[in-house]
């Protein structure tokens, strides 16, 4: 497996994680709706930010989320899946990076909602 290099790489985890997302019996129904092929580039810039230092991405997340009823396991089975997407598709040095992230995002998130 191949580490996370470019923002083709961001797009694919996000396109896998969003796949296991929208068939999640627990947090799928969050993102019924979603214009995907909107709301996933996105997504994809966010990481591809944080990852790779690509600039372009300017929403505020945060913000983004505080219209959803998140509970605090909602985060919990979040970081499982998308760990578990990064853990299938990608290794090394910006993979662990992506986990470390997004637990310190999950932790912010729950806090903050």
């Amino acid at each position: 497996m191949k580490n996370i290099q470019t923002y083709e790489d961001c797009l694919f985890l996000i396109e896998k994680f969003y796949n296991k997302l929208m068939v999640d019996d627990q947090i799928g129904h969050y993102f019924k709706g979603l214009p995907l092929n909107i709301h996933i580039p996105k997504v994809a810039d966010f990481w591809a930010f944080i990852l790779i230092d690509k600039p372009g991405y300017s929403n505020n997340m945060m913000q983004a989320h505080a219209k959803l009823d998140l509970q605090p396991h909602d985060f919990e089975r979040w970081l499982k899946l998308f760990h578990e997407t990064i853990d299938q598709n990608f290794q090394g040095e910006k993979a662990n990076l992506a986990k470390e992230r997004s637990t310190l995002i999950a932790w912010t998130m729950r806090a903050k909602l």
